[in-house]
């Protein structure tokens, strides 16, 4: 019988003292040694491996904890095991805890001698490293240098550093891993490492983050885990003072826009606590600022940028909603109700802002009881070319100034061009109340023309501190309300010195074109008194004709055709008719 060097049963194993190298015990199981028993103790959480081979017949491996000491292996003791038949090679690896554990080898049939190779493989332990900074902005590089990790079997055991960010919503992001060691010569199984990484590309928001680093071995054995906070300081951190501001306007810019309805969210919340504290107006004045990390389309920055600039400290929330967000964002703030002293009513118009045209028409504009031909003409000037209602044409610079929000309110834009300066433009909010006593008529339900003209008082009573209606109602030149409009500097021309190229020129460059008349009428057109002028053209005898059009949507002198508003000309009839002269706003984009 060959010798037995194992014991047979759990409280006479052989006791195996693990090293950092493979060790091999040969013996034998068969018919009269059925189970041979070793005994080991881990020190620390490592990985086991044990391998069986050198077989004549069938025998098994299991790996055992006697849970309970009582020298018996009961139910639930053991952790695993390999049970390849026939002289197949049998192995086990497990990672285990500290603690002591039983290898036991047996026969499943006849005689067999064996090899049981056992080799402890520690995972990595003392892992020990700290951020260079805990505070850091978003496009920074995140790093860390002379950092420890240690492992028993050696620093050429240590496979990588896993690392992964844990962001604020509780979420993993894995990120690059350090895999470059380099062995500590006063540490015995010791390596120093660093790590870098660019935060840049990773788009995280600003906020509380943890790094979480574990080592682990070539045989996937972990280290213990270690866990770093970080803050990152973004735009909003770095910009912004009230806490609650930024992380609102965090949260809403997060599609990279600032839209109006976000606008109106950090504006609500500005006004907390019953009133506007300074933090909050640096606030409002920094996200309309011109470094921001987000877009907002232009009608919104202005707007917002006049709520900003007009909060005062303490200021009463009240006092901010209504005289700023409301004037502002919301149309509550109408111009004054009085015309040349009589007093004006506001009702709410029922309508469409187009009506069926989905896009602005010239044969909505119809003049009412303001004298505003002026202004209406201007407006009429902007659409392309065409001789009558059905032609349908549009205007890009009126479909452009109107933008509907969607709330019963409506945001126009001016420009505050001067004949001197190019200006900016500028933007109004305007409700639906009208007031219907003098306004634009609202053919077929149509809105924009009345909508636009009360924005236009509303914008000039604005700028220049005066009733509106009265600012706007009593007459004007030609080119102020054209440069208002289209934003484009205007030339004026007698008719002394207009031709007819020069005017069938600008026409076809989609230029907006307006003519007055001052004094009394002439056959066709009415004195003192706008048209826009919407086509030149030769017509088949290759006369040279003009069609203008009237801003009260009908003839009004003498009838020229359909009673549309559009009458034609020759081009001598335009000359005498138009004393006042031609204005020409030399760059209006149109359609």
């Amino acid at each position: 019988m060959p010798l037995d060097n194992a014991g047979n049963t759990l409280n006479s194993a052989r006791k195996i003292t693990l090293t950092t190298n493979i060790q091999t015990f040969s013996d034998w199981v068969g018919s009269s040694d059925r189970n041979d028993f070793y005994s080991l103790t881990l020190t620390a959480r490592s990985s086991l491996n044990l391998t069986v081979d050198g077989l004549n017949t069938n025998a098994d491996l299991q790996l055992i904890k006697d849970s309970n000491s009582n020298g018996l292996i009961d139910s639930g003791e053991v952790i695993t095991g390999s049970y390849r038949t026939g002289t197949a090679i049998d192995y086990i690896r497990q990672t285990l805890d500290p603690g002591s554990y039983f290898i036991k080898v047996y026969s499943q049939g006849g005689d067999t001698n064996y090899n049981l190779k056992v080799f402890e493989n520690f995972a990595p332990t003392s892992l020990q490293f700290k951020l260079n900074s805990n505070v850091l902005k978003t496009t920074d590089t995140l790093s860390i240098n002379s950092a420890l990790v240690s492992d028993k079997n050696g620093v050429s055991d240590i496979s990588k550093l896993d690392f992964r960010i844990q962001k604020s919503d509780g979420k993993w992001l894995d990120v690059a891993d350090s895999t470059v060691f380099t062995a500590d010569t006063s540490r015995v199984n010791t390596a120093t490492f660093s790590y870098s990484l660019s935060l840049k590309n990773l788009n995280l928001a600003g906020g509380n983050y943890t790094l979480q680093g574990i080592a682990y071995d070539k045989t996937g054995a972990a280290s213990n885990t270690v866990k770093q906070t970080f803050t990152l300081q973004d735009w909003f951190n770095l910009n912004l003072f009230d806490q609650q501001i930024v992380t609102l306007a965090r949260n809403l810019a997060s599609d990279g826009n600032l839209n109006r309805q976000d606008m109106l969210s950090i504006f609500r919340n500005a006004q907390d606590n019953s009133a506007i504290d300074a933090n909050e107006i640096k606030d409002l004045k920094a996200l309309v600022g011109a470094s921001t990390p987000f877009t907002m389309q232009d009608p919104v920055k202005w707007l917002s940028k006049q709520v900003a600039n007009g909060a005062t400290q303490d200021m009463s929330a009240t006092s901010f909603e209504s005289n700023l967000v409301g004037r502002w964002f919301l149309g509550t703030v109408a111009p004054t109700p009085v015309f040349n002293g009589n007093n004006l009513t506001y009702t709410v118009a029922t309508g469409t802002l187009f009506g069926s045209a989905y896009e602005a028409r010239i044969g909505d504009i119809d003049q009412g009881k303001l004298g505003d031909c002026a202004f209406l003409a201007a407006l009429g000037a902007t659409f392309s070319s065409q001789a009558n209602d059905a032609g349908n044409a549009s205007s890009s610079v009126i479909n452009s100034m109107i933008t509907d929000n969607g709330d019963n309110t409506y945001t126009i834009r001016f420009y505050s061009r001067t004949a001197f300066d190019v200006g900016e433009a500028q933007y109004v909010t305007v409700d639906r109340r009208i007031a219907t006593s003098i306004s634009s008529k609202q053919n077929n339900g149509v809105l924009w023309v009345a909508l636009v003209e009360k924005a236009y008082a509303q914008w000039r009573e604005w700028r220049e501190g005066q009733p509106g209606y009265n600012l706007i109602g009593n007459g004007d030149s030609l080119s102020r309300p054209l440069r208002f409009i289209t934003g484009q500097k205007t030339t004026n021309h007698s008719v002394n010195t207009i031709s007819f190229s020069t005017l069938q020129t600008a026409l076809a460059n989609d230029q907006a074109v307006a003519a007055a008349r001052v004094g009394s009428d002439s056959t066709y057109i009415l004195g003192n008194h706008a048209y826009s002028v919407t086509k030149a053209y030769a017509d088949s005898n290759g006369k040279q004709r003009v069609i203008v059009r009237n801003p009260w949507g009908v003839d009004g002198k003498t009838l020229s055709g359909t009673n549309d508003g559009f009458i034609d000309l020759s081009f001598d009839e335009f000359m005498q008719s138009f004393s006042y002269g031609i204005t020409i706003a030399e760059k209006a984009q149109l359609t």
